[in-house]
């Protein structure tokens, strides 16, 4: 199983660390957090890693190098930057991502949910990728997704959009896709959120099933992506 991890952020919220050091490698309990992230998907089995890169890409490959605890590991490097879903067709284009389906987790995370029901839920024939989400506690803050009965994506942002929708969730920034995803994928610089899961919903065509955990009953999930939320991923490590 291929996963790409997308580690391209600048991480200007973590200046002036972040002038010298990728994001992903700043140091979660002692430890550079993204080695902590390859670390669970190769407990996922994942045996094959894209690494995309940006910010620093020099300084992030010669940490990882071409291989992670005898994983082979592969670089997209990006100039400019792509986004959340130009990275993805970025190194699929470049044959990075060969295989029928894959992982796309965001580098700026630690967990460790169990991967096993988002593999299974990318089998349905009529979806593209499945998304694991949670339970939005501040959808005013972070954007909200909404389900329909059989959790297919049917609205991102706002408010409920009909009385028996499921929500809101949020996405935890790790997707189980299909080839057919790429196909959904404006080139050059484009999101996930704006410019594949909106389309998508507005067409109601189900492309994208949410798939809900619950934390911290199925595992650890923590966003690293601003200094208050990696100092409360620090404050769970070592309690």
């Amino acid at each position: 199983m291929i996963a790409l991890v997308l580690c391209a952020g600048l991480g200007t919220r973590f200046r002036p660390a972040t002038l010298t050091t990728p994001k992903p490698l700043l140091p979660l309990g002692g430890k550079p957090a993204l080695f902590r992230l390859l670390d669970h998907l190769l407990s996922e089995g994942v045996d094959r890693f894209v690494l995309n890169a940006h910010h620093l890409a020099g300084k992030l490959r010669e940490a990882i190098g071409d291989g992670y605890s005898g994983c082979p590991v592969s670089w997209s490097f990006e100039d400019p930057i792509l986004g959340t879903s130009g990275a993805i067709r970025r190194a699929t284009a470049s044959g990075l991502l060969p295989d029928p389906s894959f992982l796309v987790v965001n580098g700026d995370l630690f967990t460790t949910l169990p991967l096993g029901r988002l593999l299974r839920a990318r089998q349905d024939p009529g979806i593209v990728s499945a998304l694991a989400v949670l339970p939005n506690p501040k959808p005013e803050a972070d954007m909200p997704l909404w389900a329909d009965a059989g959790r297919r994506l049917i609205a991102v942002g706002g408010t409920k959009p009909e009385p028996a929708a499921a929500g809101p969730w949020l996405f935890t920034g790790i997707q189980s896709a299909k080839r057919a995803l790429v196909d959904r994928l404006p080139p050059g610089y484009s999101e996930l959120s704006k410019d594949v899961l909106v389309p998508s919903a507005k067409a109601r065509d189900g492309a994208f099933a949410l798939v809900p955990f619950e934390t911290p009953r199925d595992g650890l999930w923590f966003d690293l992506g601003t200094p208050e939320r990696r100092a409360e991923a620090e404050r769970t490590l070592v309690s």
